[in-house]
């Protein structure tokens, strides 16, 4: 019997469904909206050459201990990468992420209301650190599919502990271990959605059941991670990855302390783009609320501490875990944090006072417009350097037929850099520093990510993009780039007539001195 009710949440979330006509319409055309046009270009982006100029590779997931990404591509046949299905997928796999968490947090929130469960929905779905991650489109859908593995999860696993359900349990594992394996930060996305749990039924639960459910949470956790760490150990060698992450084994642990102080500021403060508002009103509504406990309701204060207190330190687990600050397109924890206290809050307030909780909505609405404007405007700079990259490699492939021997396909060296061309409404690298900002012709340069041999390095990533757009040249050898380097001291810098030179045995492209 056990074994046949595992059909039950498939079909809640059908039912769901059909039952919310409006808000599938409402999350469908959002994400299209927002993502339509950036999931369907064809522009240049990170890491893309690899993909598309070597069809069926595994990229270097198999060294990471991705193996559910790996696994994932080949089932729905992406091994050979085809960018327009892995955009149809990734917007399908966003909208069921969408409706997916929705239908599962209506277990627990009294708010029926399609409105809010839309916001709810949107607050997770369009955040500035998205931006980041959908730059690497080659894995956009996995990466939107892994979330939806956790909420499936998730509702497994509350299935399995509240009905004793065995079966249910292991499934709610599965998932887990194939969510981890294809994208490592599911893990802290995990544990937010058990915290975000355990917030909801404080109310619901006695002292006795809310202990229960909290070990429950535990040991499934300890088992899911285990398990992958298992499979990883036995199958893929990721130690090499993992380590060069680990800020505290880098030898300067003060160091390593005073930026993951300086993370937590730019968030709690709102200091950079990626990291909008939302979060520290979030931060100042809980600590309202449990100074109000605190005064009326002290037999919850507790729980409330601990609920509160876990959600607001989800978003820094992994940064803490590893010394170092997370990467803008790891960080899919922040916008679940505060799409989920939003909703706390206006279920809460429901009960309190029409007027409050009508201000809490007009927030939400604010929230959302300030999140999707930022976001856009991300999309938009990145649409514009990218654009301007398409011509400039066009003006150099002619001028690199046009001042070389025809017919001979000799290694290019590409010297020194060229900055992101953009104009006045784009996002500086100051304001958004990531790779959306910068130039293909300065990935080697970019600030904070150490690359031993730079020009090298950018050669290949042009040379990349350019076999990319139909036209190969052969790469050179590191010893080759060094040596060029004489060769470009005395020749003028990019758009200059002599700045493509050609030698004996390549071609020099002196960017910048």
């Amino acid at each position: 019997m056990g074994a046949r009710q595992l059909v039950i949440p498939l079909n809640e979330l059908a039912q769901y469904v059909k039952k919310h006509i409006g808000l599938c319409f409402a999350v469908a055309f959002t994400v299209i909206l927002v993502y339509a046009k950036q999931a369907f270009s064809t522009d240049f982006y990170i890491d893309a050459e690899v993909i598309l100029n070597h069809p069926h590779t595994v990229y270097n997931w198999d060294q990471i201990g991705r193996f559910g990404l790996i696994a994932l591509k080949y089932l729905i046949g992406l091994n050979w990468y085809n960018p327009y299905l892995e955009a149809i997928l990734f917007l399908a796999a966003l909208w069921g992420v969408g409706m997916g968490v929705s239908c599962l947090f209506s277990r627990f929130c009294p708010i029926s209301k399609e409105g809010v469960q839309f916001l709810f929905a949107a607050l997770f779905l369009v955040f500035p650190t998205y931006a980041d991650q959908f730059m690497f489109r080659f894995q956009s859908f996995e990466t939107v599919f892994a979330m939806l593995l956790v909420v499936l999860a998730t509702r497994y696993f509350y299935m399995g502990v509240t009905e004793k359900n065995d079966w249910a349990y292991g499934v709610a594992v599965f998932l887990d271990v194939f969510s981890f394996g294809i994208y490592q930060s599911m893990v802290n996305l995990q544990i937010c959605f058990y915290i975000a749990v355990y917030l909801f039924t404080v109310e619901q639960y006695e002292k006795a059941e809310r202990r229960r459910l909290v070990c429950s949470e535990l040991v499934h956790f300890l088992i899911s991670f285990v398990i992958y760490g298992i499979i990883v150990k036995l199958f893929f060698d990721s130690g090499d990855y993992l380590s060069r992450q680990m800020g505290w084994f880098s030898g300067d642990l003060m160091s390593a302390v005073r930026n993951l102080l300086a993370y937590i500021k730019r968030i709690l403060l709102a200091m950079d783009n990626f990291y909008p508002i939302t979060y520290p009103v979030c931060v100042g509504a809980c600590m309202v609320l449990l100074v109000w406990k605190a005064l009326c309701q002290r037999q919850k204060l507790l729980p409330y501490i601990i609920g509160f207190g876990g959600m607001l330190a989800s978003p820094f687990f992994l940064a803490l875990a590893t010394g170092t600050p997370s990467p803008y397109r790891a960080q899919c924890m922040l916008p679940f944090t505060c799409s989920v206290l939003w909703l706390f809050f206006a279920s809460w307030l429901q009960e309190r006072g029409e007027f409050r909780y009508v201000v809490c909505v007009i927030l939400g609405w604010i929230f959302l417009l300030c999140q999707t404007s930022v976001l856009a405007r991300m999309f938009y700079t990145q649409d514009v350097i990218r654009d301007a990259d398409y011509i400039t490699a066009t003006q150099m492939i002619g001028r690199i037929q046009e001042n070389c021997t025809p017919n001979v396909n000799k290694p290019v060296v590409f010297i020194g850099h060229l900055d992101a061309k953009t104009n006045g409404s784009c996002y500086t690298k100051a304001e958004a520093p990531s790779y959306l900002s910068y130039s293909v012709y300065e990935f080697a340069f970019i600030e904070g990510v150490p690359v031993d041999t730079p020009d090298y390095f950018n050669t290949g990533r042009i040379l990349g993009y350019f076999e990319t757009l139909g036209f190969h040249y052969e790469v050179p050898s590191a010893a080759a780039v060094e040596e060029a380097k004489a060769v470009g001291a005395a020749m003028d810098c990019w758009p200059a007539f002599a700045s493509v030179q050609e030698t004996q045995e390549y071609i020099v492209v002196k960017l910048s001195d």
